[in-house]
């Protein structure tokens, strides 16, 4: 079978081969511990009151394009999402934080001891703290289940930025929300419909053996970035489901799937928060330019003292070779005298 991508026709067959996963997969058989006693947890009994926790939403709930979408714009109730949540965490940095598979010590280590299964990672990259929030989830679909949203992946992690930013859809639906955050949705937001995120924000995408990521730079927009700013002063306040979607073009593209969905309950960002040293890729290799720079200034500095040195100590054996022998003028007057 062959998938046309954004960058050329490619085998499923071989582009899936990535995907190790069999069987099923419960989001409970995995889990990522970056330290003890972490306080954003996961709600599994679907308490009402449960704050600073994340809850396994069901994606059925939700209204996506059907087969015939393009010709009679109906939607109709997704299926179950692709990818279930494993957990959510939030980090703190002095610097803004990209491809956290990478840079989070703890979460590679998790990725590479579950190379079995596939996981897809959205963080949202949060300013004014330096905030990353980040969403694992763990893929429960097998494999051939569902042909239609196998191959739209592939398009999807075989594509460059551009046709990935074309089709990364974000549905957000908020339960509850003080009056304020729902009037600054509707008016800044253009309201709470799907929406390419990938074309109001920018978005940063890694792949690897068993994980496909996308980093959501919500500072990247001074408007969405004034809005993220508000929200995460009321976080506390608010309910919301927050939903992924590969949009669908074309009737070999539909009906559209979940990729992945959860909800937010009460989440006070400042509790949940873990501070995480992190040093970005370029300040790194600044820092260890200065290092090489002022190890090899040290070297030429230490060769110039020795070389100094040795001249000092030469002229220094001169002059006490000098100091013991007389001179013709000293002789002289001493031969005067006798």
């Amino acid at each position: 079978m062959e998938v046309s991508t954004a960058t050329g026709s490619v085998s499923s067959d071989v582009q899936l081969s990535y995907s190790r996963s069999e069987g099923d997969v419960s989001p409970d058989d995995v889990e990522w511990k970056h330290k003890e006693n972490e306080v954003w947890h996961l709600n599994k009994d679907g308490k009402e009151n449960d704050p600073n926790s994340y809850y396994r939403y069901t994606a059925t709930s939700t209204n996506l394009r059907g087969k015939k979408y393009m010709e009679d714009k109906k939607k109709y109730p997704s299926k179950e999402a692709a990818y279930s949540l494993v957990c959510c965490k939030c980090f703190q940095t002095d610097h803004k934080m990209l491809h956290s598979a990478e840079s989070i010590k703890s979460l590679q280590s998790f990725l590479k001891e579950n190379q079995d299964k596939e996981f897809f990672i959205i963080n949202w990259l949060v300013p004014g703290g330096h905030y990353t929030v980040v969403n694992l989830y763990v893929r429960t679909l097998p494999h051939g289940e569902d042909e239609i949203f196998d191959a739209l992946l592939v398009k999807y992690r075989m594509g460059d930025d551009t046709f990935r930013s074309e089709r990364f859809k974000f549905i957000c639906d908020l339960l509850e929300a003080p009056a304020a955050i729902l009037t600054m949705a509707n008016t800044m937001l253009g309201g709470l419909r799907p929406a390419l995120i990938g074309q109001k924000l920018t978005a940063h995408h890694f792949t690897g053996d068993n994980y496909l990521e996308i980093d959501v730079d919500t500072g990247s927009s001074s408007i969405v970035s004034f809005a993220t700013r508000s929200i995460v002063r009321t976080f506390s306040s608010i309910v919301a489901n927050i939903g992924f979607v590969i949009e669908g073009r074309d009737e070999g593209e539909l009906p559209e799937r979940m990729l992945a969905i959860h909800q937010y309950g009460r989440v006070d960002i400042d509790k949940i928060a873990m501070k995480y040293d992190y040093v970005p890729p370029e300040a790194k290799a600044e820092a260890k330019k200065k290092s090489e720079g002022k190890s090899k200034s040290r070297g030429y500095s230490l060769m110039s003292f020795f070389g100094r040195g040795s001249q000092t100590g030469t002229e220094s054996s001169s002059k006490s070779k000098g100091s013991g022998c007389e001179s013709d003028v000293e002789r002289g007057q001493r031969e005067k005298l006798l």
